[in-house]
């Protein structure tokens, strides 16, 4: 599940990039969840339980105690977190900030756009990098076209034209592994969003050129979804 820590000791800016997450990742019905810290020492106590990997975090440099680029530095041999963004009054002082997971910046007052725009583009990177298990071998996300049940059986049909089956198991055990590029089309059918070329009203056609049955009671919910989809990605062309 894509994961964003945000830690920063006023709470407004907690609340804010909290609420820029919520209206993204909640409009396209991601996985995610955010994980919030007051302070410095909050956060690196909660990463050395072990029990969380933070995807993209929002760190906060001017706070009291240990200082965002302290934590910064505690977390360089840290594999808890992924990638950091710092968040700063003064961002001409910044020299020192650059390491090995800082990704970029943002200056306070924060704006939505700014925040967004960094939220959209690690899920994307998230979503490319995606691996998921499927029976005893591990493919990325985008080496799937589509899931289909076939009797006890699942089917995966790749991008290079094979298939690879998993034995007596159902979309229930595999749902929540496959991320959000991933939607149910059919009672029989999983298609991955980044290979979907066209969407008539009962049908689905993939990047291959197969036909996939379109459920009418997954009309409306495909649809959608997969206009969020395609916004989010032009979107991110235009401002990245």
């Amino acid at each position: 599940m894509f994961t964003i820590g945000i830690c920063d000791d006023d709470g407004n800016v907690r609340d804010f990039i909290k609420g820029c997450a919520d209206d993204y990742l909640g409009k396209i019905g991601a996985q995610y969840q955010t994980v919030l810290y007051k302070n410095g020492e909050n956060l690196l106590a909660r990463l050395s339980e072990g029990n969380i990997q933070i995807n993209l975090l929002f760190l906060d440099v001017e706070m009291p105690g240990k200082t965002g680029i302290e934590v910064k530095n505690s977390l360089e041999g840290n594999q808890f977190v992924e990638k950091i963004v710092f968040v700063t009054s003064h961002i001409e002082t910044m020299q020192q900030a650059f390491g090995q997971r800082v990704v970029g910046f943002l200056d306070k007052p924060l704006s939505e756009k700014s925040v967004r725009n960094w939220i959209e583009k690690e899920f994307s990177d998230y979503n490319n990098k995606l691996e998921v298990p499927f029976g005893d071998k591990v493919y990325k996300a985008d080496d799937i076209l589509f899931i289909k049940t076939s009797g006890n059986y699942l089917i995966a049909k790749l991008v290079d034209g094979s298939e690879s089956v998993l034995v007596r198991a159902g979309f229930s055990c595999i749902t929540d592994k496959f991320g959000d590029k991933f939607i149910r089309v059919h009672k029989s059918y999983l298609i991955n969003l980044n290979h979907i070329k066209d969407i008539k009203f009962n049908k689905i056609y993939v990047d291959n050129g197969e036909e996939i049955p379109l459920g009418r009671s997954y009309w409306d919910e495909v649809k959608n979804k997969y206009d969020d989809y395609v916004f989010a990605k032009v979107k991110r062309r235009m401002v990245w």
